[in-house]
């Protein structure tokens, strides 16, 4: 069976598929794609974060190749952006080139899980120190994560768990933002899209919206409260799955 990306929005068609025509209906069905009108560069990070979704979501595989004017024009766009979504992708490490073989996914291995765990711990255990001083400051900030949990409520009640994935990046997002350490901020953006991909793996070890949403409310009482334990908690909360995948 060939692993080109060539189908991203095949319709689902009645009766028998072959192998092929499943994974390419599985593809199409997981790849989601925001299209950003406002310059090549917004929208080739829209083309890189739906390749990412697709990659944490076991759609594209370690090793798959990618055709960039076979992905261009299913999604009617210009190959131009999803030449830049590729080149984004390959300077983060998530897609690897070869001379006259295109872009292919990369194969994570576990070092490079253990690696971005590692550093990704680092970041946000200063920036959740840093948040709490900003939500004690400003407790109305408090309410973007509580909106993000209720969101994550929701994606249960649908069992969406690429909704509950990309919550669950964004209230990380968001309380690193509410630290107001721009290099914080910065350092984790560039790493956010292995997360992704992390998380996308670790998640099939449990499929219990419960108990991530209790995580995350459990997060959201220690920044109200200022507790100093904030650090340790996330520790807790980002390798309790990490270890159950390892």
């Amino acid at each position: 069976m060939t692993r080109d990306l060539f189908v991203l929005n095949q319709q689902k068609t009645k009766g028998s598929k072959t192998k092929e025509q499943a994974s390419a209906g599985a593809l199409s069905s997981g790849l989601v794609f925001d299209g950003i009108k406002d310059g090549n560069r917004a929208l080739a990070d829209a083309v890189a974060d739906a390749l990412v979704n697709a990659i944490a979501q076991g759609i594209l595989l370690p090793g798959q190749r990618l055709i960039e004017a076979d992905i261009a024009k299913q999604l009617n766009i210009s190959r131009v952006p999803v030449r830049e979504a590729i080149k984004i992708l390959q300077t983060q490490g998530i897609l690897k080139t070869a001379p006259n073989q295109g872009a292919r996914v990369a194969l994570f291995d576990n070092a490079d899980f253990e690696q971005v765990t590692e550093v990704r711990l680092a970041l946000e255990r200063i920036a959740a120190r840093h948040a709490i001083e900003t939500y004690q400051r400003e407790p109305r900030r408090l309410d973007l994560l509580r909106e993000n949990v209720s969101q994550m409520k929701r994606a249960s009640h649908w069992s969406d768990w690429s909704e509950l994935r990309r919550l669950d990046i964004e209230f990380h997002h968001e309380f690193c933002k509410a630290s107001e350490n721009e290099i914080v901020l910065s350092l984790w953006k560039a790493l956010s899209r292995r997360i992704n991909i992390i998380f996308g793996r670790e998640i099939e070890s449990e499929h219990n919206f419960e108990v991530v949403i209790c995580q995350h409310e459990k997060l959201i009482e220690q920044f109200e409260k200022g507790s100093l334990n904030i650090e340790e908690a996330i520790q807790t909360h980002i390798l309790r799955l990490h270890r159950q995948s390892s």
